[in-house]
């Protein structure tokens, strides 16, 4: 995930944060535990200490590798608790 990074740093967004969103393409999320719930309209994962609710439409896991996880398709809202 050394090339998202990258390029999210290059757009001006903040990788040490739990998620980064990039509207209509892809939300990043670190720290990743589990993912408790997943459906094209709905993934809900645990991050850290964290609950991270992504409500969206056509979401897909694009990777998820040592705690990233990288969600392709249009995430429509974000809600931590």
């Amino acid at each position: 995930m050394k090339l998202l990074e990258q390029i999210l740093n290059e757009l001006g967004y903040d990788t040490a944060k739990s998620v980064t969103l990039v509207p209509g393409s892809c939300c990043y999320l670190k720290n990743v535990k589990t993912i408790s719930s997943f459906t094209p309209g709905l993934i809900v994962v645990t991050a850290g200490k964290l609950t991270i609710t992504l409500e969206g439409e056509n979401m897909e896991v694009g990777e998820y590798f040592e705690g990233d996880l990288l969600v392709n398709g249009s995430v429509k809202g974000v809600k931590i608790d």
